[in-house]
């Protein structure tokens, strides 16, 4: 664990619920046109909820507080997100969960693990972002992954203090608002945790794949985002994801089915509910939005 910086290591952590995080672009001159990020309503029974999706690391410039975001933040009693933001900053909160879920045996090394080839694409997309490949030795591919993308995402320009959920975390903590959470930082780390090891090796090939081949990706999906086209975003979010089935699994629809009776709770305590989660599980087929319609709940939005 030494040779690993620590704080490298919480910074991937804080941002596990993004799931293109292996996906990154320069960040670019600002859109002129109007940020209107979808939202979505349900007019509950007792209490309305809310949804809005995140993108967790974003550019400085991007204006994504849209007047329908204030008014909902306004009506909202409870503003809930994936996890607990503070804790998931907390090194005493996390370590030994990185630990015991994210690092290899002893005598085990990241690049044994790896093909000559992928070893030495590990090696090139590393040395890029000026990180020693032998300080990646220690994690378990997944977390390698993650490391490695948001090294890649932080170099180019995007910042988690700038990202949705932290700037709507401290404003509802300094506004008077209850903040609940849908999962634990224990759940959402063993989403990877729980792949076998050549499922997560292909995770991290992927990763590494895409912030070679693919640098477009991530800065469409913040136009996508930005301009409430929820068709387009579930494209480009479906397209990162394909080549690793069961992450998608995982990381999607496993953890959706398990939010759907929280949020049906939500609808009936008698207070508005406002939901930040992670814009990926808000679009497509297997989204959150699409469940709870196929459960016959009216849900106002795209």
């Amino acid at each position: 664990m030494s040779n690993v910086p620590f704080r490298a290591l919480i910074t991937a952590v804080f941002a596990l619920c993004l799931f293109v995080v292996q996906t990154a672009a320069p960040a670019q001159a600002r859109d002129t046109a109007p940020d209107a990020p979808a939202i979505w309503k349900i007019d509950g029974p007792q209490g309305d909820i809310f949804l809005f999706g995140s993108v967790h690391l974003l550019p400085k410039d991007v204006n994504w507080r849209t007047p329908a975001l204030d008014a909902a933040l306004g009506e909202a009693k409870v503003v809930v997100f994936e996890i607990d933001l503070d804790k998931a900053k907390d090194p005493a909160a996390t370590k030994d969960l990185i630990v015991n879920l994210g690092l290899l045996p002893q005598g085990s090394t990241l690049r044994k693990l790896l093909a000559p080839e992928r070893r030495a694409k590990l090696e090139r997309v590393a040395a890029s972002l000026g990180l020693q490949a032998e300080a990646l030795d220690p994690l378990r591919p997944w977390l390698a992954a993650i490391t490695v993308g948001v090294q890649w995402i932080v170099s180019k320009g995007y910042d988690p203090s700038s990202g949705v959920d932290q700037q709507v975390w401290n404003w509802a903590g300094a506004n008077g608002k209850d903040r609940a959470t849908l999962e634990t930082i224990d759940e959402q780390l063993n989403v990877f945790a729980g792949l076998t090891r050549e499922q997560e090796t292909e995770y991290l090939v992927v990763s590494l794949d895409q912030i070679e081949q693919t640098p477009n990706m991530l800065a469409e999906m913040v136009t996508a985002w930005r301009r409430g086209n929820v068709k387009a975003l579930d494209k480009i979010l479906n397209e990162g994801m394909n080549d690793v089935p069961a992450l998608t699994q995982r990381m999607l629809t496993d953890r959706h089915v398990k939010w759907l009776p929280q949020i049906e709770k939500m609808m009936a305590d008698g207070r508005t509910h406002l939901i930040i989660v992670g814009a990926a599980h808000l679009a497509g087929k297997d989204s959150v939005i699409a469940m709870l319609r196929a459960k016959g709940v009216k849900v106002e939005g795209p």
